[in-house]
């Protein structure tokens, strides 16, 4: 499948679903990797612009960039309102900015989409001499019990799941930057009542849809997950939000 329109369809629950980033990042980036408010920053694959709208209240400017019309619409709703976001249609190998322009870019939760040989030549490109590339993930603890179910559930119904976040890690990030990188992790684990869990769970790109055969039998089985691992009608997703920034 074509990644760009893996998503189409999906920008009303990604938007409600998804989890911002720990707080802890937006300090990091400013007091370890010394990305003061004011930077421009490019945001690739910005999808609904969670990140972006982070990034925003943070003090920075944003230009978001994002492939799938669905994701780039919902974000331009979103973020209309802050005078530093400006929305992008381009990709991580044509990001249709200028040349030196970026300050810094940012990549949260899509670099497992990229072409990362391509999206390191647009990054050099776009960069101003030093800027820095974060690639930031929401990153679920697969050693949790109830991960680990949400896991088998993925792989017995959806057909394209290749492991959360596509099988990205450590290993895959680090070797973007040939291993010269600092990683930053911090616990950014949520809790979810049924019908945020389910509405999670759907979000992701691998996810059945309401017109797929085994839709129903899918829902059973996530509801029968919550049952199993919810307690006072609340289930915790054991995750953490990871950074891994570096020059190219």
């Amino acid at each position: 499948m074509n990644n760009t329109i893996r998503f189409s369809g999906k920008a009303e629950i990604y938007a409600k679903a998804r989890p911002d980033y720990a707080a802890g990042l937006f300090a990091y980036m400013k007091e370890s990797l010394h990305i003061s408010e004011g930077c421009v920053i490019a945001d690739i694959g910005s999808g609904t612009g969670i990140f972006s709208r982070q990034l925003l209240r943070n003090g920075y400017n944003v230009f978001a960039v994002e492939p799938n019309a669905d994701m780039r619409k919902k974000a331009e709703e979103m973020l209309s309102e802050y005078q530093g976001f400006v929305s992008v249609d381009g990709m991580d190998s044509n990001t249709n900015l200028p040349d030196k322009s970026m300050d810094h870019v940012t990549a949260a939760q899509a670099f497992h989409w990229f072409d990362a040989d391509a999206f390191k030549k647009e990054c050099r490109r776009i960069l101003k001499p030093n800027g820095k590339i974060i690639i930031v993930y929401n990153s679920f603890d697969e050693s949790a019990d109830s991960n680990k179910a949400l896991a088998d559930i993925r792989r017995k119904y959806c057909p394209d799941f290749q492991g959360f976040c596509n099988g990205m890690n450590d290993e895959k990030c680090c070797a973007f930057f040939n291993g010269k990188c600092s990683v930053f992790r911090i616990d950014n684990s949520k809790k979810y009542d049924l019908h945020g869990y389910i509405n999670r769970v759907l979000s992701s790109s691998h996810s059945l849809k309401e017109s797929d055969e085994r839709y129903g039998e899918y829902l059973e089985d996530v509801n029968e997950l919550f049952n199993t691992f919810s307690k006072d009608g609340m289930v915790t997703v054991p995750m953490s939000t990871v950074a891994y920034a570096g020059t190219v």
